[in-house]
């Protein structure tokens, strides 16, 4: 009976040993790709993850002594003074 369906050890260590020594380099560079395209969706979702916006923006307001502050700037029509710097050299690291 050449066509029995039951296997030994020996017959599958032979067609896995045919098989990666056919296919060896296949075999390998799939599981490499494999690898790297995981490594790189981990860390294209750990670095999306890591950059959601907040759930609830900063509150932010004007109290009145900022704006008594922002008016008592001068606007671009006022004149300007010139500048007067001292006489000689001047050391801008001199307090």
């Amino acid at each position: 009976m050449k066509n029995d369906l039951s296997l030994n050890p020996q017959q599958i260590t032979r067609g896995l040993s045919r098989f990666m020594h056919r296919y060896h380099v296949i075999v390998f560079v799939l599981i490499v790709v494999g690898g790297l395209s995981a490594a790189t969706f981990s860390l294209y979702q750990t670095v999306v993850s890591s950059q959601l916006p907040e759930a609830t923006p900063p509150s932010t307001t004007f109290d009145t002594q900022t704006i008594e502050k922002i008016k008592g700037l001068r606007s671009a029509d006022d004149a300007s003074a010139p500048l007067v710097l001292p006489p000689g050299r001047t050391n801008p690291f001199e307090g």
